[in-house]
C-alpha cells in the first residue's frame, strides 16, 4: 500500500507540471523542444541499463566489507543525492546509506529529513544512479545555447522551471519502477536494512527528499 502511495505522489506531480507547462501561453520553441523530447526519451532502455547499474554498485560497493561497509550497521535508508546544477550531460546521484535516524518515520510523500542522522561508515559519496534522462536539459547551459539565445535570459523564460520539474519526475518514476521490480526480485536482500527501510532521493541543498521505495523485512 506505502508503494502505491509513492507512485501515486510522484505521478500526480508529474501531471500537475505537465499541465501547468502547456496551460503557458506563447512557450518558448527551445523549452517546448526540450519537453518534446523528454516525452520521446526511451525510459524503458533506461530502466534496463539502471537496473545493471544498481545491482553492480550493491555488490561492488554497498555490501562489499573489502570498501570498508560494516555488513552489522543497520540501514534505515539509502539516499540517492544529485546536484543542484544539471544543466550537463552525465548527471549522477552518489550513494549514501543512513546508518542511524533519530525519529526516524517513514514517508510516501516530499518530506525534510532534517538533520538528525548519519551515514553509515563507509557507505558516503559512493557510486549511486546515473540519470541520464536529463541529459537534453544540457543545451541550457550558456555554452551550449544555441546563438540566438546568446542575449536571453534563460532563467527568465516562463516554464522552465515546470520543465525541470517535469524532467525530474519522469525520471523519478522511472527509478521508482526499477527499484520496485528488483524488490520484487529480491535483489535487495544482501542490504542489512531495518523494517520499513526507504530508498529514498533529493537535489543537493534542496530540502525536499523524495521517497522512492519502502521495503519491510
Amino acid at each position: 500500500m506505502s508503494n502505491s502511495k509513492i507512485i501515486a505522489t510522484l505521478s500526480s506531480l508529474k501531471n500537475e507540471y505537465d499541465t501547468n507547462f502547456n496551460a503557458i501561453p506563447n512557450l518558448d520553441k527551445l523549452l517546448y523542444r526540450l519537453y518534446q523530447e523528454l516525452k520521446a526519451y526511451d525510459f524503458e532502455t533506461y530502466k534496463q541499463h539502471l537496473e545493471v547499474e544498481i545491482e553492480k554498485n550493491l555488490n561492488e560497493w554497498w555490501i562489499n566489507p573489502e570498501k570498508g561497509i560494516v555488513r552489522d550497521e543497520e540501514l534505515f535508508a539509502i539516499l540517492f543525492e544529485f546536484d543542484g546544477y544539471f544543466l550537463m550531460e552525465g548527471v549522477d546521484a552518489a550513494a549514501y546509506g543512513i546508518g542511524t535516524w533519530k525519529d526516524y518515520e517513514v514517508q510516501t510523500e516530499e518530506f525534510d529529513m532534517g538533520y538528525d542522522y548519519d551515514f553509515a561508515t563507509k557507505f558516503d559519496a559512493l557510486p549511486g544512479i546515473t540519470m541520464s534522462f536529463m541529459d537534453p536539459l544540457a543545451i541550457l547551459d550558456d555554452e551550449n545555447l544555441p546563438s540566438e539565445y546568446k542575449d536571453v535570459d534563460i532563467d527568465e523564460l516562463d516554464g522552465l522551471i515546470e520543465l525541470f520539474e517535469l524532467y525530474k519526475f519522469e525520471g523519478f518514476i522511472a527509478i521508482h519502477e526499477t527499484l520496485m521490480k528488483m524488490d520484487f526480485e529480491q535483489k535487495f536482500e544482501g542490504l542489512n536494512y531495518k523494517n520499513d527501510f526507504m530508498f529514498i532521493i533529493d537535489e543537493h541543498d534542496s530540502g525536499e527528499v523524495y521517497p522512492l521505495l519502502i521495503k519491510n523485512k
